[in-house]
């Protein structure tokens, strides 16, 4: 996807400067959308720039608006993995 049409998609949804500064990461991160991303928040905070909290406030928020989808992941002991996150 290029600048243009991410700057203009982001323009039209309404979320915070956050939302939109972590989902633009996510698309270069999965090379567009379509995409997926194996991501911890508090890897993806620290890439990024903001809290854990703040990512995982945001990446919420972008799920519930219909941006994203988070699902989570556990190895086949319990232990808790990475996010997977889809953009869509």
């Amino acid at each position: 996807m290029s600048d243009l049409i991410r700057y203009k998609l982001l323009a039209k949804a309404k979320v915070s400067p956050a939302a939109k500064l972590l989902y633009s990461y996510l698309m270069d991160y999965a090379g567009g959308r379509q995409g997926s991303v194996f991501l911890s928040n508090k890897k993806l905070a620290l890439e990024v720039g903001v809290s854990p909290s703040t990512v995982r406030r945001n990446l919420h928020l972008l799920q519930h608006i219909g941006f994203l989808r988070i699902s989570a992941r556990y190895s086949e002991e319990g232990i808790r993995l990475t996010n997977h996150i889809t953009l869509l």
